[in-house]
């Protein structure tokens, strides 16, 4: 098992992707999110995803995906204090991956959500399907 659980390589491969995306793709992602984060869908499957990550001792590895994305997410002037607004897209849907085999589908799929077109899962190999 890899620093980010049982589900490291689709982790991995969800960063790379990531990554890649242009500034457009990261506001329709943010856009997505902030829609999506004032519903009681999103508000359940947050609650259910905490949980989960505490339940399946998964806490280190929710830890561990923090570091990365935040390099990602940075300002190229450095600011930390201010991550594009993507950000908590990107981390609802890492979780989401961290604790994908300790969610039930339609929880794993809201925190997905904003990723669904420009990450596809089947785009993440094996553990990202």
């Amino acid at each position: 098992m890899g620093p980010y659980g049982t589900n490291t390589q689709a982790v991995r491969r969800f960063l790379q992707r990531f990554a890649a995306l242009d500034t457009r793709q990261w506001e329709e992602a943010a856009a997505t999110f902030e829609a999506l984060e004032r519903t009681p869908q999103f508000v359940a499957a947050d609650r259910t995803l905490g949980l989960a990550i505490e339940r399946a001792d998964l806490v280190a590895a929710r830890d561990a995906v923090l570091g990365p994305l935040l390099q990602l997410v940075r300002p190229s002037d450095g600011d930390a204090a201010s991550p594009h607004p993507v950000a908590p897209a990107a981390l609802a849907a890492l979780l989401a991956l961290v604790a994908r085999d300790a969610l039930d589908g339609p929880t794993f799929a809201t925190l997905y959500r904003p990723f669904d077109a420009l990450v596809p899962l089947d785009a993440l190999g094996p553990g990202g399907t």
